[in-house]
């Protein structure tokens, strides 16, 4: 029997916040992210691309994604492909949000890690490099 593919695509990724409202707004505002319905005290909905979404569910002890693995101290379960990665990141600083720096992962591309306010470590993706996006 031949092995056929199950799995089409990934819908929806759930994030455990211990604020939905204040972590919608966070989420709107540093990454442009737009309600697929109203938020409301226990979750909000946010469109990612065309057919994705993330959910932001409200959890009575504070949680996050991130875990431990061997070689790093701390990973995030989730990385977000952006777009003008260093603008995005320049903003980020300014507007006080806790990031680290640019790591520049050769022909992977760069990036950085942000964190929301609940403190789940997000990996924010400048794509695959091309003339336009290296870095010099």
């Amino acid at each position: 029997m031949e092995n056929k593919p199950v799995v089409k695509q990934i819908e929806t990724i759930y994030i455990p916040v211990t604020n939905a409202l204040s972590s919608a707004a966070w989420y709107e505002r540093h990454l442009g992210l737009t309600f697929l319905r109203p938020p409301c005290e226990d979750q909000a909905q946010l469109k990612v691309g065309s057919n994705q979404s993330i959910f932001l569910i409200r959890t009575e002890e504070r949680t996050t994604l991130n875990y431990k693995s061997i070689d790093d101290p701390e990973m995030a379960a989730l990385t977000v492909e952006v777009y003008d990665i260093e603008d995005l990141h320049a903003r980020m600083v300014e507007n006080g949000v806790k990031t680290d720096s640019f790591a520049d992962n050769g022909g992977c591309g760069i990036s950085f890690h942000a964190y929301d306010p609940d403190g789940n470590k997000l990996h924010l993706w400048g794509g695959w490099p091309t003339k336009t996006n290296e870095r010099g």
